[in-house]
């Protein structure tokens, strides 16, 4: 699935660019990894659009919730294709590429990276999705979001090695259809209104529910994935 000539194309022209400069190196490391560039501008952005369009007559909040909602269903399927697909490894661990050192950068630890498939990219799924519902919203702002996304999330893990252009490419598909599923009159209408009550009858309580739901989404859940990981560690069948 992955040795297509895209692919193999596009990891042989970034090889050229791993030992030029450590510094470089370094920074797309930190903006992969960190959530100050991925999960908090975007969430940051959702929630400027929920205070901005606040009356009722709006319907930017139902896109909002809409949007979670879409988003969080496609990282559940890009999590259940990479358990179920067939095997496919990360460039950085794939022995049939051309191996490519990164000056600057220790070799992954992680062994997850090493025996979790790439296929597809739950990033792409997870960040395009979101991308998708504020384009719903400010034509002007999700455009410069998509290619907010695609610079400073997706691009940076092609180069690092963590997931080929096809893994990139089938996240954000994923991404964006299910939120434009998601945002659809006749799904929003199956919650959309008892969604619009709690908000009316607990307006603080929702929206605090709802800031912790989107921390946990700009950080790809970490913290329920650690709780996960620490009761089949400790609580084991």
């Amino acid at each position: 699935m992955w040795d297509n000539y895209m692919n193999i194309s596009v990891m042989n022209w970034l090889g050229q660019f791993t030992l030029m400069s450590a510094p470089f190196n370094q920074i797309v490391h930190f903006i992969s990894g960190s959530d100050l560039f991925k999960g908090l501008p975007i969430m940051g952005m959702l929630w400027y659009f929920w205070f901005r369009d606040a009356d009722p007559k709006s319907n930017t909040r139902d896109i909002v919730i809409a949007t979670l909602i879409g988003c969080v269903v496609a990282v559940v399927i890009a999590r259940a294709a990479n358990t179920m697909g067939p095997y496919q490894p990360r460039p950085f661990a794939n022995a049939a590429l051309a191996h490519h050192a990164y000056i600057g950068l220790p070799v992954p630890e992680s062994q997850a990276l090493y025996i979790w498939n790439s296929f597809p990219s739950d990033h792409a799924a997870l960040f395009f999705s979101l991308a998708t519902g504020i384009f719903l919203i400010s034509r002007m702002a999700g455009s410069l979001l998509y290619l907010y996304v695609l610079i400073f999330i997706a691009l940076p893990r092609v180069y690092l090695g963590l997931h080929y252009p096809t893994d990139i490419i089938a996240g954000m598909l994923l991404g964006i259809a299910c939120v434009a599923l998601s945002t659809r009159a006749g799904v929003i209408k199956l919650y959309g209104r008892y969604c619009n009550m709690l908000l009316e009858r607990y307006p603080a309580a929702f929206q605090a529910g709802l800031f912790i739901v989107t921390v946990e989404i700009g950080t790809l859940f970490y913290d329920v994935r650690l709780l996960l990981e620490g009761i089949v560690k400790y609580f084991p069948r």
